[in-house]
């Protein structure tokens, strides 16, 4: 079998620091066989070879041959006052976290030497093994550096993704994060087993997912996973959607705008950036642990028009209609959410987005938009109203059907831009605003009790507050007693 080495680089990295010599003393202490495999090897050797590339981590992974790794583990966390976790006792793996974040992964080996266990890894560029006694160099088998260098993902066996169904996914999160390529006979491997991803624990395909969409731009990724058939196999709600033809206002299918959407947002998220973080919203805002805002945002924007193969009908004069599909996409949403368990934060963000997804341009359709009307759908996104609007210039840029002409696509897309520097403003300006009434105030006033219609009152005194209709306590006294009675005319 041919080795290919490479010299450790040198400089400022976690094999040439305390932690990691620490632990090869502790092994060398108790006869045990260490060695350092995996990502952190990878990104080592990809600085070295393209200095543009600065993807060090703070995790180290180690295989320990002939000795329990979980056993091992648990001593180093003692020996570094590190924090243990047991993350698969009868598997052989272990994790030590270290108060300051860097992450010790040790792991049993797979086969009887380092060589069986790297020849089983999933590719190319993390079968990278170092062997502490020789730390000058770090050993390749598969061809890694090579791949490395030429910037491709390549499996190591087609076996790699039958043994482990999740790196069918994860060749596409190395691509979208290191800006590579899937070599042909991956991706054929990928597409003869896409189906096998079913098998895979939801939040595993989730976090690999939303990892991969943490990058930017993905365009390239998402059309290889759609051509794969990998993305329908992660979301069967996309199947549909591939029979839902072009119209006036589309020029693409259904499930090619859904992908174009998601490209297109990520076009317009580098313009809305200055504005975003204005708004309190950075990107790297998680959500939930490795899963940041604007991975969910795309997310949302690949599955918004989800609910249109159940509501589309082509009228007697050829036009097509989708008459609400946006609630029934949202409504599609917990099915989803709990299949791939996502957390509570991130369901309502995609089924909120789904849902308002129209709501920008609506604004806008017939005539100018109200006060009233902008400021309802900037208290209804909330802080996520950025995200909206990113959905919506996305969903907007995918659309380019005859009817959908350059110039009305131009004025919208200024219209989402007013509304985006708006919410700024009205951020600004409601922030900290006292209420003239709150609702103890009002159940007192009008001798009312909790419940639906103390809310609706509520809310709406809040609206004429922000757009400054009533000032004081006594306008404000006014303007609940008129509601009131408006409301019980209404009822009789």
């Amino acid at each position: 079998m041919a080795k290919t080495l490479f010299n450790v680089p040198m400089g400022d990295h976690l094999l040439l620091g305390d932690l990691h010599k620490r632990v090869v003393e502790e092994a060398s202490n108790c006869n045990i066989n260490i060695f350092v495999v995996g990502g952190y090897l990878r990104d080592l050797v990809l600085n070295s070879l393209r200095p543009e590339y600065k993807l060090l981590s703070k995790d180290l992974d180690y295989v320990i041959t002939g000795d329990s790794a979980f056993g091992f583990a648990r001593v180093i966390a003692h020996r570094v006052n590190g924090h243990f976790v047991p993350l698969d006792k009868e598997n052989d793996t272990a994790r030590v976290v270290m108060p300051d974040g860097y992450i010790l992964d040790f792991a049993g080996c797979l086969g009887e030497t380092i060589e069986s266990d790297v020849l089983r890894r999933d590719f190319s560029v993390n079968a990278l093994y170092l062997d502490p006694r020789q730390p000058e160099n770090i050993i390749d088998l598969l061809g890694g550096i090579d791949d490395i260098k030429n910037g491709v993902i390549r499996a190591s066996v087609s076996s790699a993704f039958i043994s482990d169904p999740l790196r069918l996914l994860r060749a596409f999160r190395f691509a979208a994060n290191l800006k590579f390529n899937i070599e042909n006979e991956t991706l054929n491997w990928i597409k003869n087993n896409a189906d096998k991803i079913q098998s895979v624990a939801g939040e595993r395909i989730s976090s690999e997912l939303f990892l991969a969409f943490r990058s930017y731009p993905t365009d390239s990724v998402l059309k290889k996973l759609a051509e794969t058939g990998l993305l329908e196999a992660i979301f069967p709600e996309l199947i549909a959607t591939r029979s839902v033809t072009n119209n006036a206002y589309h020029h693409l299918n259904l499930f090619d705008h859904s992908i174009e959407a998601v490209v297109q947002a990520e076009q317009d998220y580098l313009a809305m950036s200055d504005i975003w973080l204005k708004t309190n919203l950075p990107s790297n805002l998680n959500l939930a642990s490795g899963i940041n805002h604007f991975a969910v945002c795309k997310v949302a924007a690949l599955l918004h028009d989800i609910g249109k193969p159940t509501t589309w009908v082509i009228t007697e004069q050829g036009q097509h209609t989708f008459i609400g599909h946006e609630r029934i996409g949202a409504q599609m949403v917990p099915t989803i959410a709990k299949r791939l368990r996502w957390s509570n934060a991130v369901e309502n963000l995609v089924s909120m987005l789904i849902e308002l997804h129209l709501r920008p341009g609506q604004l806008f359709h017939t005539t100018e938009a109200t006060a009233k009307g902008i400021n309802r759908l900037y208290r209804r996104a909330g802080e996520n109203f950025p995200a909206l609007i990113l959905l919506a210039l996305g969903d907007l840029g995918a659309t380019k059907g005859p009817q959908m002409t350059d110039e009305k696509s131009s004025r919208l897309r200024e219209k989402f831009y007013g509304l985006l520097s708006g919410f700024e403003e009205y951020c600004l300006t409601t922030q900290g605003m006292k209420k003239i009434l709150d609702g103890h105030d009002i159940m007192q006033l009008l001798n009312l009790p909790p419940g639906r219609e103390l809310g609706e009152i509520l809310s709406a005194l809040q609206e004429a507050q922000e757009l400054k209709q009533v000032l004081t306590r006594s306008e404000a006294e006014d303007y609940v007693r008129s509601i009131y009675e408006s409301k019980k005319l209404n009822d009789e």
